[in-house]
């Protein structure tokens, strides 16, 4: 089942501004994330979409349990018990589809710690995490590369996260510490070059592609990246995502 764009946006946003209201730290993640800040690029790399996925705070977990269930939505008791402490997980009856909220980490092939970032940026975690988290899928789908053509169309590259820019400081710094994520990135950058090389946006998109990709090899690297880039991928350098089965059990 797909959900309508604006439906899906119009919902999460609400979502998001009654927990602001609430105090609660919530932030949309994933493509739903992406279409509510790029619209133009959204419009032009138009996808399905499922659902939409938000991002808090571990400290605040029963807080966010009450306030979503004030708000109608039903929690997954079971799953919540095992994951709670990093994932939540619950049925949104308004869009008829299962949401998830991420705690702390986002880790899926790589790990992205966003619990320090969340202030940064309104109404979704900041573009460039945002970035990130698509450019670490190890098997990157047709939505996902639409989702980062999306981003990279609305959105200039500088050294702050704010308003229509993303801060490649922050990625390059991020992939300086970690080889494993560089790799998966750099796999990635080439398949969106090779994604949009026959687009009509592609001269668009891809010096900004190009842009980052120049800061993140200029970037100082750690010695913990070169110590793992030695090894290479003679040893796999990311994890597998945990399939999670969503059906909720009373």
């Amino acid at each position: 089942m797909t959900i309508e764009r604006t439906k899906l946006i119009s919902r999460a946003l609400e979502i998001i501004k009654k927990a602001e209201e609430s105090n609660i730290t919530l932030r949309l993640i994933g493509g739903a994330a992406i279409a509510s800040i790029a619209e133009k690029g959204s419009e032009i790399f138009a996808r399905n979409y499922k659902d939409a996925d938000y991002f808090g705070l571990s400290s605040q977990r029963k807080e966010i349990i009450t306030f979503l269930e004030n708000l109608g939505l039903e929690q997954n008791k079971r799953f919540n018990a095992l994951h709670g402490y990093i994932r939540l997980m619950f049925y949104d009856s308004v869009l008829d589809s299962t949401i998830d909220v991420f705690l702390d980490e986002f880790i899926m092939c790589h790990k992205l710690i966003l619990k320090d970032r969340l202030k940064l940026y309104y109404p979704t975690i900041p573009p460039s995490d945002l970035l990130l988290t698509k450019m670490q899928i190890i098997n990157l789908t047709e939505n996902d590369k639409k989702d980062i053509a999306a981003l990279l169309y609305d959105f200039e590259i500088g050294n702050k996260d704010e308003d229509k820019i993303l801060d490649a400081n922050h990625i390059a710094s991020i992939l300086s510490n970690d080889w494993g994520f560089y790799k998966t990135y750099t796999i990635n950058h080439d398949r969106m070059v090779d994604f949009l090389k026959n687009s009509e946006y592609s001269n668009i998109i891809l010096p900004k592609l190009q842009k980052i990709m120049e800061i993140i090899e200029q970037f100082p690297k750690s010695m913990k990246w070169k110590m793992r880039a030695k090894i290479g991928d003679k040893v796999k350098w990311y994890e597998e995502p945990e399939e999670v089965n969503t059906d909720f059990k009373k």
